[in-house]
C-alpha cells in the first residue's frame, strides 16, 4: 500500500468508494467533494488544503482522505476518509489519517477535527474515531436534515 496526492483522474474512483458507504456518504455529502477537488487540483495550496488517496500494490485506488483549513475555526479539519470495502480493517483509513496528521503538523499545527455523522448504523465509524485518539467534542442532532446528526471530534498530536 502507498499513499499519494489525490490526481485528477482519481476522482471518479473515490466518489465509488464513497457510495460504498451510504451511511457515512449520503449523495448531499458526496456533492461537496468534486468542487473541494477541483480548487486542490488547480491551486495545489497545500496551506488551504490536501487530498490524498491509499493504492493497492496493483495501483487501485482503494482508500481517500484528505483536509481543509475551517476559517470559522482556525484549524485544519481532516474530510472524506473512505476505504473501499474490500480492504477494510487493514490500517487504511489509520494510515491516511497519520499521513494527513503529519502534513497538519509540518503546516505548524498541533489539532485537528473532523466532522462524521452520528446516526443510526454509524457506531462502527464512532468508534474507529475514538480507538485511533480522537476525542467526541459536540454533538448536533438533525444538523443536516432529520436523522442525520453532526458528531465533532478532535484529536491533538506532537
Amino acid at each position: 500500500m502507498s499513499i499519494r496526492s489525490l490526481e485528477k483522474n482519481d476522482q471518479v474512483h473515490v466518489e465509488k468508494i464513497m457510495t460504498e458507504h451510504p451511511l457515512q456518504f449520503p449523495k448531499f455529502i458526496i456533492d461537496k467533494y468534486p468542487p473541494r477537488w477541483h480548487t486542490f487540483l488547480i491551486a495545489q495550496d497545500y496551506e488551504l488544503c490536501g487530498y490524498y488517496v491509499s493504492l493497492a500494490n496493483t495501483g487501485e485506488v482503494i482508500g481517500h482522505a484528505g483536509y481543509i483549513l475551517n476559517d470559522e475555526l482556525g484549524l485544519y479539519e481532516i474530510v472524506g476518509v473512505a476505504v473501499s470495502t474490500n480492504f477494510q480493517r487493514q490500517g487504511i483509513g489509520n494510515a491516511l489519517i497519520n499521513h494527513i496528521c503529519g502534513k497538519i503538523s509540518e503546516l505548524g499545527n498541533k489539532q485537528v477535527i473532523l466532522y462524521t455523522l452520528g446516526h443510526v448504523g454509524n457506531e462502527a465509524t464512532l468508534m474507529f474515531y475514538r480507538n485511533i485518539g480522537f476525542e467526541m467534542v459536540n454533538y448536533e442532532k438533525d444538523f443536516f436534515e432529520s436523522d442525520y446528526d453532526r458528531v465533532t471530534f478532535a484529536r491533538t498530536f506532537l
